[in-house]
């Protein structure tokens, strides 16, 4: 095991947590920030959160606030690092800041930033347009402080009445689909960005949105390693940084029924075990309705931890300080060891230290511009929505 930063166990579990904050600025004292931030974790901002909790990630939405303008973001993104540099600790420990940055209908980052077509549309310009997509993408991202991308999609969208993959996914056919991805990883990593591939075990058969609602898919084993799986098995050939699970039953997979997220025998046998994957295994977000049928909000991201998963992707506004006492109680108990934990720790900080986050963490806000929706990017942007059209 490699050498971890000093962190007490309550640190150790807020760095499984990735969350959302609210505001623009990491100091944020407008009336809604505070009242949001106030009501999801007891502290009025981002640097609060992060000097109360050093938690391992935020991700950035602009429903909370968070994306306004280039320079805002390099700023805000700034300022979360330096507060966790300020931390009063022995080994300061940098957060994964991440974003949803597909192109399509899937952008968090809209001009200035460059925006690019779908997965579907990109999938007709060639692998090549895919992977200079995903660079570009990472470029802007890596300017901006953003460290992870919460992309490619692998799901290969075999059923026409999905309502949530549709053209996110780059095809019906798993051999496209494997092109496809394997040309956007290599794209973020030559753009400085990690890249998370979802949603195992496969989400494109189903007509159900976990956002809402529960979704089963049907696909037998056979199945599953014929259409579902190539992606996501050439995805970790790619040396991919992160996989995201999807809420989703899978019978064939798993007879209990339950999801993927909190599913041992697909987390753990599956993905680590018969797949080799020791990268990290982040959950889809766990505010979403699907996740939040068979268990409370409070033992949701225990479950998930002990089916094998590493990062905490957003539990439901309010939870959070209740998911991470159970957590603790647990390891007290001894329903889930410590060193459970720190296998998912050292994971986490691999990742950090492979995009240099423990060297520094900061940006060039006065420079972002420089890269940020700049006219090489604007120009290749324009060639790709042109040949997409």
């Amino acid at each position: 095991m490699m050498q971890l930063p000093t962190m007490t166990l309550d640190e150790k579990i807020a760095q499984l947590f990735v969350l959302r904050v609210y505001g623009a600025t990491a100091d944020a004292t407008d009336e809604e920030s505070v009242r949001r931030n106030q009501q999801a974790y007891g502290v009025d901002n981002a640097a609060e959160l992060v000097a109360e909790y050093q938690p391992g990630g935020v991700v950035l939405f602009r429903n909370a606030g968070n994306i306004r303008n280039p320079a805002q973001i390099a700023k805000l993104s700034n300022g979360i690092q330096q507060a966790a540099m300020d931390r009063p600790a022995t080994d300061p420990v940098p957060l994964l800041i991440g974003a949803d940055q597909e192109g399509g209908k899937v952008a968090r980052l809209s001009p200035p930033a460059t925006w690019l077509p779908s997965a579907r549309a990109l999938a007709g310009l060639g692998p090549h347009a895919a992977e200079e997509g995903a660079t570009l993408f990472a470029r802007e991202m890596r300017a901006m402080g953003i460290i992870q991308d919460y992309a490619p999609v692998a799901d290969v969208n075999i059923n026409p009445e999905n309502p949530v993959i549709g053209d996110r996914s780059f095809g019906t056919n798993p051999e496209t689909v494997c092109t496809f991805v394997k040309a956007q990883i290599q794209g973020f990593h030559q753009g400085g960005v990690a890249a998370t591939v979802k949603h195992f075990p496969g989400h494109g058969d189903t007509t159900a949105d976990t956002h809402t609602s529960r979704a089963v898919i049907t696909h037998s084993r056979s199945q599953w390693r014929e259409i579902d799986l190539p992606p996501f098995e050439v995805a970790i050939n790619a040396d991919v940084d992160a996989i995201m699970t999807g809420h989703l039953v899978f019978p064939a997979l798993d007879p209990s029924e339950s999801i993927a997220t909190t599913s041992r025998p697909i987390i753990t046998d599956i993905l680590r075990g018969e797949l080799g994957f020791d990268g990290v295994v982040i959950t889809d977000g766990l505010e979403m309705s699907a996740a939040r049928i068979a268990y409370n909000d409070e033992e949701t991201p225990l479950r998930a931890l002990q089916a094998g998963v590493d990062q905490l992707l957003l539990p439901t506004e309010g939870s959070f300080a209740a998911a991470a006492k159970t957590i603790r109680r647990a390891v007290e108990d001894g329903d889930l060891s410590e060193d459970r934990i720190d296998q998912s720790i050292e994971r986490i900080v691999r990742l950090k230290r492979r995009y240099g986050l423990f060297d520094n963490p900061l940006v060039d806000a006065g420079h972002v511009g420089h890269t940020v929706g700049s006219r090489d990017h604007l120009e290749i942007a324009r060639r790709l929505a042109n040949a997409a059209a």
